[in-house]
């Protein structure tokens, strides 16, 4: 019986270590300008989309090149918005509800993002390239 307690813990140790082991790299392209600061927000519900997010970065434009990484992530789905902040407000500036910095959001999502169309699904290291609507 104390084996099998044992061999239990054990997998069950081994299992959660192993579903936070994921990783995202997030790069961004069509970047247009090498100033401000870009804020990248990783959401992994839909009922916090665009409003808590479950890991944020900030990062200076003159690494973005590089992209980021968000790493000791359980296994699941994510959704990612970006957004450059040329004024250094922390915040996307809007018009009439229309951001005027540049942004982005997994899978390329034009406007109106949505949980379900943001979404990816995460089991191991992934790579997403977001592309910033300037």
């Amino acid at each position: 019986m104390k084996i099998l307690f044992t061999a239990a813990l054990l997998l069950t140790f081994i299992t959660g270590f192993a579903q936070r082991n994921c990783s995202i790299k997030v790069n961004v392209k069509n970047v247009l300008i090498n100033k401000g600061d870009f804020y990248f927000a990783l959401y992994n519900k839909e009922g916090d989309f665009m409003k808590v997010p479950y890991s944020k970065i900030k990062i200076p434009a003159s690494r973005v090149k590089n992209g980021v990484v968000f790493t000791k992530l359980p296994a699941g789905d994510y959704a990612v918005t970006i957004f450059q902040d040329l004024n250094s407000n922390k915040t996307l500036d809007k018009v009439m509800s229309v951001p005027v910095e540049p942004y982005g959001l997994s899978n390329n999502v034009p406007a109106y993002p949505t949980y379900a169309s943001t979404k990816f699904t995460v089991t191991d290291q992934s790579s997403i390239t977001v592309s910033l609507h300037n």
